[in-house]
């Protein structure tokens, strides 16, 4: 089986060139200064970002208790990321087996796999330099393997479904990201961490191209397809938008009890559903998923429901 590769040759040359006279390598003093103490003096949440942000939670904590907890929640966010990197790169390495490796689209997948494993590197690093912090029980083990395996399949079989995955992710993470390089201060007026401020800047560099390469898949392959590839495309989206609106955000999900000394699982679970992130979010969603509409990526009767249901409210 060949996949065909919807983006023209043209685009996909420009993005090689950007890759490769443009990177942003996290082990790069110039890129991220990793040195910079992680000390209770600093916010490690942009402000408005945090779960906690419209709970009062935080600001009921003394300075430093409220840095580990912002640093908790952080840490538990880059885990989340790295892992979704993860899946996407096995995605395009399943779907590099298929394309033609002299199309321009073959050396632009593996510049998006190489700078995806930055990321991946990048995040972890920050959770190994916090390893205070547990991130090691939060059951992602159990349904990996089988994520994996449906998302190498998605790849091969039909590209235009996993690229409204990989923009349902991407467009998630680079919105957070994107928080911490133009909002450098938490909500109580401290600096954010340098190295979370330098951790957003490489990040959306990068994802931008990543971002732009899917979104032209889309806008080329949609056309192409039949009904019942559309009909598959749109069930899969709507599932993947769904799961984004139940869950509101991409920040930590479960409690742990490194959370006791400041705050109970019921205030824990209240607050996940009622942060200005979370409203920020849908609403980068919302635009994400008219031009879907636009593409037939959902379908216009999805649309409808979610906004007489007030989803993005």
């Amino acid at each position: 089986m060949t996949v065909v590769v919807d983006v023209p040759a043209k685009v996909a040359d420009r993005l090689n060139t950007v890759s490769t006279t443009r990177r942003w390598y996290p082990f790069e003093p110039d890129v991220i200064d990793w040195s910079v103490p992680l000390t209770g003096d600093w916010a490690y949440v942009a402000a408005g970002r945090s779960i906690f942000s419209a709970s009062g939670i935080l600001d009921r904590l003394e300075p430093a208790d409220r840095s580990f907890v912002e640093r908790w929640e952080t840490t538990q966010f880059m885990r989340n990321v790295a892992h979704g990197e993860h899946l996407l790169n096995q995605g395009i390495l399943a779907m590099l087996w298929q394309v033609d490796p002299y199309d321009p689209s073959y050396r632009y997948l593996l510049h998006e796999v190489a700078e995806e494993c930055q990321h991946m590197a990048m995040f972890n690093h920050w959770v190994r330099i916090n390893a205070d912090i547990r991130t090691r029980d939060a059951g992602e083990g159990a349904w990996s393997q089988a994520v994996a395996q449906f998302t190498q399949d998605l790849a091969t079989r039909i590209p235009e479904a996993f690229w409204v995955n990989v923009l349902l992710f991407e467009f998630v993470g680079d919105e957070s990201n994107q928080m911490m390089r133009s909002t450098p201060r938490g909500d109580d007026g401290r600096p954010l961490h340098p190295i979370l401020v330098q951790i957003g800047v490489a990040h959306t560099s990068e994802e931008a191209r990543h971002i732009a390469y899917a979104r032209r898949w889309l806008h080329e392959g949609m056309p192409g397809l039949d009904d019942d590839q559309v009909a598959e495309v749109q069930r899969l989206a709507e599932l993947g938008a769904q799961a984004v609106i139940d869950r509101r955000q991409f920040l930590p999900v479960h409690y742990s009890r490194q959370l006791e000394p400041y705050m109970s699982k019921e205030e824990f679970d209240s607050a996940r559903g009622a942060t200005p992130a979370s409203l920020a979010l849908l609403s980068q969603l919302k635009k994400l998923l008219d031009e879907f509409e636009e593409l037939r990526v959902v379908s216009s009767e999805a649309m409808r429901r979610w906004e007489d249901a007030g989803a993005f409210e």
